[in-house]
């Protein structure tokens, strides 16, 4: 049995309020939904097979910041010099991901031409597995029109390969449209099932390929250890290509560090080769003055004097050495190129300040200089170097000052002991003090000779000794099993496309739809209940009820007739109207099966055709159309003239229209339409009036006031929308009394036991009714 829902859905019905949405807008479209789905997985399933597998490869490096250990990090600390190391992490990972980098990996893997295997499923790349090994000797003449894939053939026998039709002999360098190239063997056995290709790629290509895909990020915020990753169909390509690029950033990291050495190399080089020949001078002046004078050796005491005088020279020559290292420091510093260039060198300097300063702005100059390569001169990064450039500087100029001075002094007091000395040595006999002098400039040069000498090893080993101030954590590795395509993801990606395909149809296809598609269009717009659901009839015969009637649609008016009483239909209540908004709407057919309904359930029922404009009851009962209800309104008929016995059970009984009044409403009005349904309600137990639409003329609002209650009839897909406000403004006023609705012409879809109403109309399958007649789901669907 079939209760009137009299309320509006309640928030807390929310979860079978969904469900029941859902069963009744998506579930008649079932197998448009499996269709979907199927051919969807089926593509996935194609895509997945012919798809080319990539591989993740990572590695992992430790990026450090320079440590000079030189002890004076705290006074850099003070000055606010040695923080940044976000900063410095930043300039590393612009490095990395650098197009010079990126270039020099290109190059030295030679990755401008691949070896392509023709695959029946898919193409595969060989990289280390190819027979062969195309080496491109001038890649920068490789022009985009040469790029593609570009099939070959390989003789192993004859040890001959031919493209495009030429023949190349393996191992020689020979002249292609590709510039010159080496043909090299990989001692790999050519299968000969399978046809091979060059896939040859540009380093402008190639570069634009791995500035994309290869990764470079931090492994945590506050740490110095970045990640790589990279994707690739050729895992051990991969490898190689993260392991190169840590390569080739170490060695341009040790060849910045040792820029600064291999200038103070230079320096020390260039004062050598002076001071040698200075030396060599020196040298000959003492044995020439020995064997002219015929002096072999000097005095004891003008040794010890001699001696002293050495060791002040030895001094004074190594602090002049300082003071020149100072002035190019400071001419560095005070020139407004000074960030283009290297710091000179800071050989024969002991003060730990100074050199951690000047160490420090070594390093801020180099990472200018390698960060100008990859980002442009209005990256936030350079404008943070050249600040601690600019703050580093007046510490360095005022550390020089102070050093300086201190020079000074020591260089006048060794200057004024040497006179002394001097002025001794004077004393002592001529010739005696002539090989005195020259052996004094001897000792000079060979002071600073072997000093030159100690400095250049020092700086040697320095230079042999660098290494990059980052680590290797992870050595690139590639995942042991494909990145891309996940099977997963694309499965579900696939399927849940193919749903909200189906879904989109199905959503937009209601939009479109302005009439009445689903009782939840109904139960959104008006809270009048609905009392009952009618399937829609398809036979040509609009009479469905009968005795041995056991179809689906006459359980439903069975279902209807049981929903009276909860509507107020009992007792002395017996007087039902029903109407509609629109003509079509099947009215006159809930009418005519409702009264035979109840009439086979023995009660007596009175049928009034009284759509007086447009009657439709007595032709679908082929009963005769006057006398009727206008001629007795009028005066010319009695009640036994016009009533009409249906069939044979003596229960029904039809009052016709009778004939078409000029005036239908005043008609109505005249009084005697109470007396009328008096009279009936005194013989018999229901009466059912057919009125008019209410949505197209007043009929129905002036018979109201006669009813006890109304079914207001609304058609599936026949309804349009904007009635229900009408439906809700009667229902709110009051206007027909108690109004119930019968949604009718329900269509099915889909499955038996699927529509458009609530889900509950259709009993088939537990053997209570007969089989109805289906038709297609896909003409249903796109109905």
């Amino acid at each position: 049995m079939q209760k009137v829902n009299g309320n509006k859905t309640q928030p807390g019905e929310t979860p079978q309020s969904l469900l029941t949405f859902i069963r009744s807008h998506y579930l008649p479209y079932w197998p448009m939904f499996a269709v979907a789905l199927a051919v969807a997985l089926a593509g996935a399933f194609l895509y997945l097979r012919y798809a080319t597998p990539l591989y993740k490869i990572s590695g992992v490096l430790l990026v450090q910041e320079a440590s000079n250990g030189l002890g004076a990090s705290d006074m850099l600390q003070s000055l606010d010099l040695m923080g940044g190391s976000k900063t410095v992490m930043e300039n590393e990972i612009e490095i990395l991901k650098s197009r010079t980098l990126t270039k020099a990996v290109i190059r030295n893997l030679n990755l401008y031409g691949e070896v392509i295997e023709k695959g029946k499923i898919r193409d595969v790349a060989l990289y280390k597995n190819s027979p062969l090994k195309f080496i491109f000797l001038e890649p920068e003449t490789i022009q985009i029109a040469s790029t593609g894939t570009w099939p070959f053939t390989y003789d192993e026998a004859a040890r001959q390969v031919t493209i495009e039709g030429n023949k190349y002999r393996v191992g020689d360098t020979v002249q292609t449209r590709w510039g010159k190239l080496l043909i090299q063997s990989q001692g790999k056995h050519a299968d000969t099932t399978v046809s091979y290709s060059l896939h040859v790629m540009t380093e402008k290509q190639w570069m634009q390929l791995l500035l994309a895909t290869i990764k470079v990020t931090p492994a945590a915020k506050a740490g110095s250890v970045v990640d790589l990753e990279y994707t690739d169909a050729a895992p051990d390509r991969g490898e190689d290509i993260i392991n190169e690029l840590i390569r080739v950033y170490n060695k341009a990291a040790v060849e910045d560090k040792n820029r600064t050495s291999a200038n103070t190399m230079h320096f020390v080089e260039e004062r050598l080769r002076i001071v040698s020949a200075e030396l060599g001078q020196a040298e000959t002046q003492v044995e020439r003055f020995k064997t002219t004078a015929g002096i072999v050796d000097i005095g004891e005491q003008s040794k010890l004097f001699l001696a002293s005088v050495q060791e002040n020279d030895r001094k004074i020559s190594e602090a002049n050495i300082q003071l020149s290292i100072l002035d190019a420091i400071e001419k560095y510093v005070t020139s407004q190129q000074s960030t283009g260039n290297i710091v000179p060198g800071t050989i024969g300097l002991t003060d730990a300040v100074l050199l951690e300063l000047v160490a420090k702005l070594s390093e801020t100059a180099l990472q200018l200089e390698r960060l100008r390569k990859t980002t442009g001169e209005n990256s936030p990064l350079l404008a943070s170097l050249n600040r601690q450039m600019e703050r580093l500087k007046p510490a360095i100029m005022e550390n020089i000052g102070s050093l300086r001075a201190n020079l000074q002094a020591g260089l006048t007091r060794l200057q004024a002991e040497n006179n002394r000395n001097m002025s001794i040595i004077r004393s002592v006999p001529g010739k005696e003090k002539a090989l005195l002098e020259v052996s004094r400039q001897q000792a000079i040069k060979n002071n600073i000779y072997t000093f030159l000498l100690e400095k250049r090893e020092e700086t040697a080993l320095a230079y042999a000794a660098a290494v990059s101030d980052s680590r290797i954590v992870d050595a690139a590795e590639s995942a042991a099993y494909p990145f891309s395509p996940q099977k997963s993801m694309v499965l579900g990606i696939s399927a849940l496309t193919a749903l909200a395909l189906v879904v989109g149809f199905v959503s937009l296809k209601d939009m479109m739809n302005r009439e009445v598609m689903f009782r939840a269009d109904i139960e959104s717009v008006t809270s009048a209940p609905v009392a009952a659901e009618i399937m829609h009839h398809n036979g040509n015969d609009p009479v469905v009820m009968s005795n041995n009637s056991r179809t689906a649609i006459a359980e439903q008016f069975r279902a209807l007739r049981t929903a009276l009483s909860y509507i107020g239909l009992n007792g002395d209540r017996k007087t039902l109207m029903i109407t509609s908004s629109i003509s079509g709407e099947g009215k006159s057919f809930i009418s005519v099966n409702l009264a035979l309904s109840l009439s086979l359930a023995g009660k007596k029922v009175a049928l009034m055709e009284f759509d007086l404009r447009k009657p439709m009851i007595s032709k679908m009962l082929h009963m005769r159309a006057n006398p009727g209800i206008s001629n007795y309104l009028v005066g010319t008929a009695s009640l036994q003239d016009v009533l009409q016995k249906v069939g044979d059970n003596g229960f029904l009984y039809l009052l016709s229209a009778g004939i078409m009044p000029p005036n239908p409403s005043e008609l109505i009005l005249n009084g005697q339409l109470e007396s009328l349904l008096n009279e009936l309600k005194e013989r018999f137990d229901y009466i059912i009036i057919d009125s008019a639409p209410v949505g197209l003329v007043t009929d129905a609002r002036l018979i109201a006031p006669f009813c006890d209650a109304t079914l207001y009839v609304v058609r599936h897909q026949r309804t349009p929308k904007h009635y229900l406000k009408l439906v809700e403004e009667l229902y709110q006023n009051r206007e027909l009394g108690k109004l119930n609705i019968v949604f009718n012409g329900i269509k099915r879809q889909g499955v038996a036991g699927y529509g458009y109403g609530s889900g509950y109309g259709d009993i088939n399958g537990y053997g209570y009714t007969e089989p109805v007649k289906k038709t297609g789901w896909f003409k249903r669907s796109i109905k």
